[in-house]
């Protein structure tokens, strides 16, 4: 399942989130939950790289963590990121 929210062993159609995500897993997770409508790895990490206000990293509020060659983020600090400081930008055509 890897990346993908775990399933509940009571097969309810609750989900846990993961404890962490990747930039991958974080894209998939992103688009599953319908908070962006279409985002990839590579954009993830632009947006670390040029959002000020990404919360992980030296010092920011939440460090980043290691899994092998994987970085891994925090979930929820991760999705609270996305859902209230990030606007994605409208396509072209887009109401305001």
């Amino acid at each position: 399942m890897g990346g993908q929210m775990n399933s509940n062993p009571d097969q309810t159609k609750e989900t846990r989130l993961p404890p962490a995500v990747t930039f991958t897993s974080g894209a998939h997770l992103l688009m599953q939950m319908g908070i962006v409508e279409s985002i990839t790895r590579e954009g993830i990490r632009y947006i670390a790289d040029h959002n000020e206000a990404w919360p992980f990293g030296p010092d920011k509020p939440f460090p980043y963590g290691k899994a092998g060659k994987a970085v891994l983020m925090a979930t929820e600090p991760f999705l609270d990121f996305f859902r209230t400081v990030y606007q994605q930008p409208r396509k072209t055509g887009d109401a305001p």
